[in-house]
């Protein structure tokens, strides 16, 4: 097992260096006396261990961690510390254990043990399913079993769905406050949020996934780890399709048909409905590119495919139903610009009761003056 150790004061280090070498079955990879220099080489030195000293100076042992779980959290994190005051916030960072200054070696040693106990539960995390994370249309999360994935409440559920919204970076408790319990009392809502977190928790560990749910503080942190998340694999879907041609459309044409539903359409959630607009959006653009290229060449049935699979996606678009209108006005069909016309004119009153546009009636007085 791999350790560094960090610690300003050198004598202390060492002291901490002798003792483990005396109770044996840890390889120390590292030591620094500055918790800046640490980080920078975590990475070449892929620690199992971080003992870390939390007085220290500009960067302390507690952010130290934060840090540490941010580059990875398979790094255990041990405390050394002078204050007891401080276990229990390195339990809130998720640390493994705690160990009080001047170092009893008995104490260290019992720390030892449960480092080498954790051992096969991270051999079993890493044989653990991937689990994949599903927001298109619901939350859903498919885990290799057939009972589904069970949340002990509702606002278990949507603390999870708005932490993997904002997964891989830090999410503030007092927003998380705000979205969730606005109107109940400060202390109240901190209570509440602590044991939905704790419900959270336990539904993944009763799992078996490898999902992180972590506390840093004033923030939590969530880490799908190798987990697969359905809007962010449909997103790099596009980033891997190759240029728009005829050649390829076919694959552009199957990443659009790919698209899960709108993103958690089957919940009320007021924060999701940007994520909703802006996944729209980047579908409703790349449509409208393979229509443009179809139309620009003159390949007429592939134009209005495009723009039938576009109506299903937005039946209430008027931006749509005057491109439509346009193309079959440019290709001499104004009986059908006429109907079409007609529908948003329909559509529009039935939906909004309002009429079309100033620009699209102006248009359609010119197309249809005859």
């Amino acid at each position: 097992m791999k350790a560094i150790l960090v610690d300003d004061e050198g004598l202390a280090l060492k002291d901490l260096e002798r003792q483990l070498e005396k109770i044996g079955g840890i390889e120390i990879v590292g030591k620094f006396q500055n918790a800046a220099d640490a980080l920078r080489r975590i990475g070449e030195l892929r620690p199992d261990v971080a003992f870390l000293d939390i007085d220290m100076p500009e960067i302390s042992g507690l952010e130290a961690a934060e840090r540490i779980h941010k580059i990875s959290d398979e790094i255990e994190i041990v405390f050394v510390t002078a204050y007891h005051e401080y276990a229990i916030k390195a339990f809130e960072l998720a640390a493994l254990d705690y160990v009080l200054k001047p170092i009893n070696a008995g104490r260290l040693a019992h720390t030892i043990s449960r480092l080498k106990q954790r051992t096969p539960s991270r051999e079993r995390e890493n044989e653990a399913p991937v689990a994949t994370v599903s927001c298109f249309r619901r939350l859903n999360i498919e885990y290799g079993k057939a009972e589904p994935f069970s949340w002990r409440t509702v606002r278990a559920q949507e603390l999870f769905a708005y932490m993997v919204y904002k997964r891989n970076q830090p999410v503030r408790k007092d927003i998380l406050l705000d979205l969730l319990w606005p109107d109940t009392e400060y202390k109240k809502a901190f209570t509440q949020l602590y044991t939905t977190v704790y419900q959270i928790r336990k539904s993944i560990e009763a799992a078996g996934l490898t999902i992180r749910l972590t506390n840093s503080g004033s923030d939590y942190y969530l880490d799908l780890g190798n987990n697969r998340y359905d809007v962010q694999e449909w997103e790099n879907g596009r980033l891997a399709l190759p240029e728009l041609s005829p050649e390829t459309a076919a694959e552009h044409l199957s990443w659009l048909q790919s698209y899960g539903g709108d993103y958690l359409s089957e919940t009320d959630y007021a924060w999701a409905e940007n994520e909703r607009k802006r996944l729209r959006d980047i579908w409703y653009k790349h449509a409208h590119a393979v229509s443009e290229m179809w139309r620009t060449l003159g390949y007429r049935r592939e134009t209005l495919e495009t723009y039938e699979m576009m109506e299903q996606k937005f039946p209430f678009s008027e931006e749509l139903y005057f491109m439509i209108m346009q193309f079959h006005a440019d290709n001499g069909d104004l009986g059908m610009a006429k109907l079409k016309y007609d529908q948003l004119r329909s559509m529009l009153k039935e939906e909004y009761d309002i009429v079309p546009s100033l620009a699209v009636r102006q248009w359609a007085d010119v197309a249809f003056r005859h």
